[in-house]
């Protein structure tokens, strides 16, 4: 929490930091105007700390997901694919080089859409958009590849019970911090930009206002990806788990005095049990299903009006 609330304390001395700076080369009433923009009429003050925020906190916790695997899992366990995609996780060329890129398309689609103060009020907020793009892109760039990390998982093979201790459950509140604050910034970003008072006075005129739903577009195949894949992956390696399990009971009841009729019961009953605990697992994770459905509606809803 503590680093998420950092995005918006940064987010707030920011927008009284260029306040006084405008304020002294160019007034108290060109300040005024900027503050109103910026907390008012587009409530940047509002998803850039929400962008900020959340990219501090897959920040802090994007060595989870490596972490958890690699204690789970031996390096030789593990597919070469994993390493790949664990590699473009951690690559920093990788993340600047994408970020710039969005940073740029930010750039050019604000600049277009205007906003309504002069020069340099316009150039801080353009400022703060671009870097609301550049830690969405940060955020939708990690959660790519840890769920391809994830992916990289599905056919790796099971040598204990990992169902037992759910030692992979871990994984799930990276998905459900990450995959919902970043659903919530989209969705406070899309609709703020999107209904803002911009000027639309360059020459592409308000046809460029439709790029406004561009983080949305971006974001919606990588959050329903990320929300859900893991948690198949999760089930597949635990469905293994189970039939280690049953195939080591298997083994042990051999030697046990009963007979073939309560062998296979508790066989059975131990099976059971544990397939019932496994999709009851899976129908909680499903629950926050109708929180993407929702903010990614709302947003339809607002663009058809």
């Amino acid at each position: 929490m503590l680093c998420f609330f950092r995005g918006f304390i940064i987010s707030t001395l920011y927008g009284f930091l260029v306040m006084a700076v405008i304020w002294y080369f160019q007034g108290k009433e060109e300040s005024i105007k900027f503050l109103k923009a910026y907390t008012v009429d587009f409530k940047t003050i509002v998803s850039l700390g929400l962008s900020l925020g959340t990219a501090f906190v897959v920040r802090h916790a994007q060595a989870d997901i490596p972490k958890i695997i690699q204690e789970v899992f031996t390096n030789e366990q593990l597919p070469k694919e994993y390493f790949l995609n664990r590699e473009c996780f951690w690559s920093l060329y990788r993340s600047v080089n994408f970020i710039t890129q969005v940073v740029i398309v930010a750039a050019f689609i604000f600049w277009y859409c205007r906003f309504p103060l002069p020069l340099p009020g316009r150039v801080f907020m353009l400022l703060a958009v671009c870097a609301e793009y550049g830690f969405a892109s940060f955020v939708g760039r990690k959660l790519r590849y840890a769920a391809m990390m994830m992916h990289s998982l599905s056919d790796v093979k099971v040598t204990r019970n990992l169902f037992k201790d759910r030692e992979l459950d871990s994984i799930n509140w990276y998905v459900n911090v990450a995959s919902t604050l970043t659903m919530i910034f989209v969705y406070v970003h899309v609709m703020f930009y999107y209904k803002g008072p911009f000027a639309y006075d360059t020459v592409l005129k308000e046809s460029i206002r439709i790029f406004l739903i561009l983080p949305a577009i971006m974001a919606t195949p990588v959050l329903l990806i990320f929300n859900f894949y893991p948690r198949e992956v999760l089930r597949r390696l635990y469905s293994k788990s189970i039939d280690f399990e049953l195939e080591s009971l298997r083994r042990k009841l051999r030697f046990e005095k009963l007979n073939s009729f309560e062998k296979r019961s508790y066989l059975i009953e131990f099976q059971k049990m544990s397939r019932e605990e496994l999709r009851y697992s899976l129908q909680l994770t499903l629950t926050d299903l109708p929180i993407g459905v929702t903010i990614l509606a709302m947003v339809l809803q607002t663009l058809l009006k």
